[in-house]
């Protein structure tokens, strides 16, 4: 082991999980393009007013904020939606409606690492702007469950939980006072983290008395099936913001697939920038943190200096779904080694191997001796590195211009002429 490790909360990808995770990054990338969006690239520095913008008290601790240098302060960036809305905001008026966009990089976020949560991660992140319809949220939800399926997993294993940020806010206003509005919203977002006797500690400390916290909880413990809870919603008589809410949640569940969605009030997600539904994906046996979470941010855009435009999207987090594909044995396997791995008998044959693995290589992955060992031990290297099969040069088979191939998952041997390989 070397004597300088790894970064707390980062991760580095040896060859075999590399592999494994770019197999799992080309199958959500297809999934994402399925659905007619288009992949775009952004900055993984960006500056720390956009990053602040709208992002709540919260994140401003979790910011990696690089040295001052001039006048620039200059952060990494936490998540992808916002510097890709800060994209769109740029040439919204150029870019025909609605724009569908993913990314798939790396984000970092100073916090305590735990499992499922890295400082250094990758996200899929899922973007839909310019349409305030139900038919965008639930196309990106789709979107999101398209790609759970693709990788193997189903509503057997995962649940979508959603809310509406405009419901829970009119429901909430009628119990807490303005000022104590967003405090509350925090709390709720960390509901399912917290017991219940903590939380109701949390909101006392907030300033609710005890009527106050109890209403809460009657909101936030309402949760099960999109019918059973549209029904009880219905009895509560909504009127205002909160009836706003129920109808646009209402109107998005026609959209996607019932056995998927778990309805909770609790959802709040912490981010600002939210301002209608918003949901989050869990494993069915609540193991690990949320896979994926999104929602609408119709106010995110003209924040950032951009035309008033509507939005709606996702991320999915490759920390928690690697844990999930793992525990389910659905982690895809793909081919490792070279599908040649040229072994010369002596060094008297290095010219023509060489020959050889060149003209191999423009249509082939090729691997050689660079060691130039022994043939049992080349046999054993190229066992040990994945090789499919592997060609021996030898001074006899040059002489008939020919060489042996051998298949390494069979064991079969065959005599090759030089011109058909």
């Amino acid at each position: 082991m070397g004597s300088y490790q790894p970064v707390k909360g980062t991760e580095e990808f040896y060859p075999a999980d590399y592999r494994m995770k770019e197999a799992v990054f080309a199958i959500l990338r297809k999934t994402a393009q399925r659905f007619g969006f288009q992949e775009v690239e952004t900055s993984p520095l960006a500056s720390l007013g956009l990053l602040t913008a709208k992002s709540g008290d919260d994140i401003r601790q979790q910011i990696f904020i690089l040295e001052k240098r001039s006048n620039e302060e200059i952060a990494l960036r936490f998540d992808l939606t916002v510097p890709m809305t800060n994209m769109f905001a740029a040439r919204a008026k150029q870019l025909p409606k609605p724009v569908k966009w993913f990314s798939l990089d790396k984000n970092w976020r100073y916090e305590a690492p735990q499992k499922g949560r890295q400082r250094e991660f990758y996200q899929l992140s899922v973007e839909l702007f310019g349409s305030d319809k139900p038919e965008a949220d639930a196309e990106a939800i789709n979107t999101l469950l398209a790609c759970i399926e693709a990788v193997g997993l189903t509503a057997k294993d995962v649940t979508l939980k959603i809310n509406n940020r405009k419901l829970l806010e009119g429901l909430l206003r009628d119990i807490v006072p303005e000022q104590l509005l967003e405090a509350t919203i925090r709390l709720v977002d960390k509901s399912g983290k917290l017991d219940t006797e903590a939380l109701q500690d949390a909101f006392a400390e907030e300033g609710l008395d005890a009527s106050q916290i109890e209403r809460i909880n009657q909101i936030i413990t309402l949760k099960g099936t999109p019918a059973a809870v549209l029904k009880q919603l219905q009895t509560w008589k909504l009127v205002g913001q909160a009836l706003d809410g129920y109808n646009e949640l209402k109107a998005t569940l026609a959209f996607i697939p019932e056995d998927y969605v778990t309805v909770d009030l609790s959802i709040a997600r912490g981010l600002a920038y939210y301002t209608g539904n918003v949901y989050e994906l869990f494993d069915r046996n609540g193991l690990y943190r949320a896979i994926a979470a999104g929602g609408r941010y119709d106010e995110l855009v003209k924040l950032l200096g951009g035309e008033s435009t509507p939005a709606t999207g996702f991320g999915l987090g490759w920390s928690t779904l690697s844990l999930l594909l793992t525990e389910k044995k659905l982690l895809p396997q793909p081919i490792s080694g070279p599908e040649y791995y040229i072994a010369p008998v002596n060094e008297d044959v290095l010219p023509d191997a060489l020959k050889i693995a060149a003209k191999l290589r423009k249509t082939c992955s090729v691997d050689l001796d660079l060691l130039r060992r022994k043939l049992a031990k080349q046999f054993d290297y190229a066992n040990a590195i994945g090789a499919r099969k592997v060609i021996v040069v030898g001074p006899e088979e040059l002489k008939k211009q020919s060489v042996k191939v051998k298949n390494m998952q069979t064991g079969k041997e065959t005599v090759v002429k030089m011109a058909d390989l």
